[in-house]
């Protein structure tokens, strides 16, 4: 049975964020959890990277997921995922927020008879990437989880987290 929202739209639970409005779990990771959440100021979907409580005793893992956030922000490229805004939640955990993209990852697509799509994907992603490693990045992590889809089906590389 699903947990009803309280009375100022957030659902128990979650962590608190100001100006945000937490509404559920879109994916767990090591060191943090990535929520869906309503940007109260603009009225928009966003997803939330929340660094978790445990992740704050290592020094090594707040100052990754700290960097990640730096490392995306100097990223400005139209197959990168970008981050709108960096912070911390109620309780002390860092945050980053970025474009939700609801449209699904690369592993969910079916691609096996669409070589020309899969042209453009690869064309896409290889763009991203030498943009990034052009200002000295490197993603370390290129996988299908890590390749989005916006709205108008452009393939977004995303998690710097171990760039």
């Amino acid at each position: 049975m699903a947990r009803e929202p309280s009375i100022s739209g957030q659902h128990p639970g979650l962590p608190e964020i100001t100006g945000y409005r937490l509404q559920r779990v879109l994916g767990n990771g090591g060191m943090s959890t990535v929520y869906l959440a309503r940007q109260v100021s603009l009225e928009r979907e966003v997803a939330l990277k929340v660094m978790l409580p445990e992740a704050l005793t290592d020094e090594i893992s707040r100052r990754r997921f700290e960097n990640e956030a730096r490392t995306i922000a100097r990223l400005d490229h139209p197959n990168i995922v970008s981050i709108f805004e960096v912070g911390r939640s109620r309780d002390g955990l860092p945050y980053y927020a970025m474009p939700y993209l609801a449209r699904g990852h690369l592993g969910q697509r079916e691609f096996a008879h669409d070589q020309e799509r899969i042209r453009a994907i690869l064309h896409a992603l290889l763009s991203a990437l030498d943009y990034a490693h052009g200002r000295g990045v490197v993603h370390r992590d290129v996988k299908a989880e890590n390749v989005l889809f916006d709205d108008a089906e452009r393939p977004m590389l995303a998690d710097f987290g171990i760039a």
